[in-house]
């Protein structure tokens, strides 16, 4: 939608090139972002080992200031002729996995390897991640590189704390894709497959006629412990989760997994829950032996991990805040903002500055107002403020009003602060406009197109 044509306003408008909308179709404008992640590997070997160094690189775009975008992990491999891990099945908290040179996990109580390969150690990846192939993943939780590079796991398992394990309960087995509790389930009897027939009910893994055994309660075709069943835990149908085990009729989270909202977590992992429950890393953090940290290309201020070379709060370094209405933050340093012009220490609009009307440091006298870049009598029948000729409507320095300011990534629509962003289109339509920001139109002020929630 063009911006609405507003009789003499729009005239006036266009012909001094104010601060109206709809009076040009195509302006240059630079907004992007680049990121780069190298990495470097090391080993070290009783008998022999290597490691191998790989690349990852990331780009991204935003709409106003220029960013970066990183990619990010990191690992370490160790030889000693041949290697043996041990880790515990996370589905049992008891059951172990043994492997030579290998990466081992554990599902349902069965355990399964994968060759460690791909992985390298180095800068361009963060703590707790290592680089797959060209992507840095953190192999505590990736279902595709659980543990190590390729160890995929199977298809309906959860990669917890690097072992790929049963999202069943800890007595229950998977089936298909089912959870089922072998001990009372009529159609897997014992094992997956084993149905009772018509007429008997399982118990104890058992098919069996007649009536279910005392100490037991009856579930449609099942005998059930209730105070055991992981599948009716307490009663018929209430189903623990993940990693938890019925005790006593309760669901009790088992080692190393600590109950968090209801649900088990390991909190030396879980970036939600990192080191007790509730305490979150953030977008950008990771959760590393119970604390949290920053990915590559982010550093912690305060309790949040930010990129401070385009965070606008933290640009260049922690605290360091831009001017939010008139600046963004690009390469970790505050610059204007699309439409200011830096003025010594500020960020002003020349369009209508008395102070710097036209450009910086040209002054209009105390009986003029600044129109367009030009010092006269009055603003004719635009909104003044002060000595500024403005329009309500598209000024975000005084948007719906003298001294209302939009912030630096927004523009004033209608009289509304509006956020929006700078597209690589000259013209519209333009396909980068989606989402929240779907509506393209150009904005003098900006001097480009852009995409914003709304347009005149």
């Amino acid at each position: 939608m063009r911006f609405p044509s507003l009789s003499m306003i729009c005239v006036l408008a266009c012909s001094t090139v104010l601060l109206a909308s709809g009076c040009g179709d195509d302006a240059g404008a630079t907004s992007g972002a680049t990121g780069t992640a190298s990495d470097s590997a090391s080993g070290t070997a009783s008998g022999t080992a290597s490691a191998t160094a790989g690349s990852a690189s990331a780009t991204a775009a935003s709409g106003t200031s220029m960013g970066s975008a990183s990619a990010t992990g990191m690992s370490t491999g160790t030889t000693a002729g041949s290697a043996s891990a041990t880790t515990t099945g996370a589905s049992t908290g008891m059951t172990t996995a043994t492997s030579t040179g290998t990466a081992g996990s554990t599902s349902g109580g069965t355990a399964t390897t994968g060759t460690t390969t791909g992985a390298t150690t180095g800068g361009g990846c963060g703590a707790g991640q290592i680089l797959c192939g060209m992507a840095c993943v953190d192999p505590n939780n990736d279902e595709n590189h659980c543990g190590a590079c390729g160890n995929a796991c199977a298809p309906g398992d959860a990669c917890l704390a690097g072992v790929c394990t049963s999202q069943c309960p800890v007595g229950a087995i998977e089936c298909g894709a089912t959870c089922v509790s072998p001990d009372s389930d009529p159609n897997n009897c014992g094992s997956c497959g084993n149905a009772c027939a018509p007429g008997e009910v399982c118990s104890g893994g058992q098919c069996m006629a007649g009536a279910c055994p005392m100490g037991t309660t009856q579930c449609g075709a099942g005998c059930v412990d209730t105070t055991s069943d992981p599948l009716n835990c307490g009663g018929c149908d209430q189903p623990c989760g993940f990693a938890a085990e019925c005790i006593n009729g309760s669901c009790v989270c088992q080692p190393p997994f600590t109950g968090c909202n209801g649900k088990c977590t390991d909190t030396q992992t879980d970036p939600e829950n990192c080191g007790s429950c509730g305490i979150e890393c953030g977008p950008a953090g990771v959760c590393v032996m119970g604390q949290c940290t920053c990915e590559a290309g982010f550093e912690m201020c305060g309790n949040q991990c930010v990129d401070t070379q385009n965070d606008p709060n933290h640009c260049g370094a922690c605290g360091n805040a831009c001017d939010p209405n008139s600046q963004t933050c690009n390469a970790g340093a505050c610059e204007c903002a699309p439409g200011y012009t830096q003025c010594g220490n500020a960020c002003v609009s020349i369009n209508n500055d008395p102070n710097h009307c036209g450009a910086c440091g040209n002054a209009c006298g105390a009986n003029q107002v600044c129109l367009a870049g030009t010092c006269v009598a009055d603003c004719g029948p635009l909104d003044q403020c002060g000595q500024s000729c403005t329009d309500f409507k598209v000024d975000p320095l005084n948007c719906g009003g003298c001294g209302n300011q939009c912030k630096a990534d927004e523009v004033c629509v209608d009289g509304n602060c509006e956020q929006y962003a700078i597209p690589s289109c000259n013209s519209c339509p333009c396909n980068e406009c989606q989402g929240n920001l779907d509506k393209c139109c150009f904005n003098v002020f900006v001097g480009h197109v852009v995409c914003a929630a709304e347009c005149p």
